[in-house]
């Protein structure tokens, strides 16, 4: 939770929005669970989502999170920031896509060598709203899992503690469609 300039704001939905203003802190999407007025808290919503102390995860007894990186695609995207972050050891990989996670052609044979490397690829998106769903057959196919509303950001933080638990790609999923 984020609880800021009279706004309390739910941790997954919120994200910054200027780089200084001091009311950065916005859940432009699906809003603002509540308010602060006189110093007291009132709440309309509550998340429908797991988290915190309701969740799976215990990080209490690691010191690190395994390797996920975040690949931007754009014009004449390719493979070969997918093939350096598999290089490096990456142990996932968030590929942020145009619109809804879109893959673009050049980018999804190293994608899908990764996949086949041993390395989780989950879709989110570039764009500050909406959400990333199975969307394409052949992405399916390929076993590449879906963001959902989070963004890249969000999206590997979620990718580092599933994969503390599970490398099983439908498990991860289900904690994507969960938290």
């Amino acid at each position: 939770m984020v609880a800021l300039n009279d706004e309390i704001n739910g941790a997954r939905d919120v994200t910054k929005t200027s780089t200084e203003n001091v009311a950065t802190f916005k859940s432009p999407e699906l809003g603002l669970l509540g308010y602060f007025a006189n110093g007291e808290p009132y709440f309309y919503k509550e998340t429908t989502r797991c988290h915190t102390k309701h969740t799976e995860f215990d990080v209490s007894g690691l010191t690190e999170l395994p390797r996920v990186d975040i690949i931007y695609t754009h014009v004449n995207d390719d493979r070969h920031l997918i093939d350096a972050a598999v290089h490096q050891g990456a142990k996932g990989i968030v590929y942020a896509g145009s619109g809804m996670g879109s893959i673009h052609k050049d980018a999804e044979p190293g994608l899908i060598d990764a996949q086949k490397a041993g390395v989780v690829i989950v879709r989110s998106s570039r764009v500050g709203n909406g959400m990333v769903v199975a969307s394409s057959a052949e992405w399916t196919a390929e076993h590449f899992l879906n963001g959902d509303t989070l963004n890249p950001q969000k999206a590997r933080i979620l990718l580092q503690l599933a994969l503390t638990k599970t490398q099983d790609l439908d498990e991860i999923q289900r904690m994507f469609d969960t938290y």
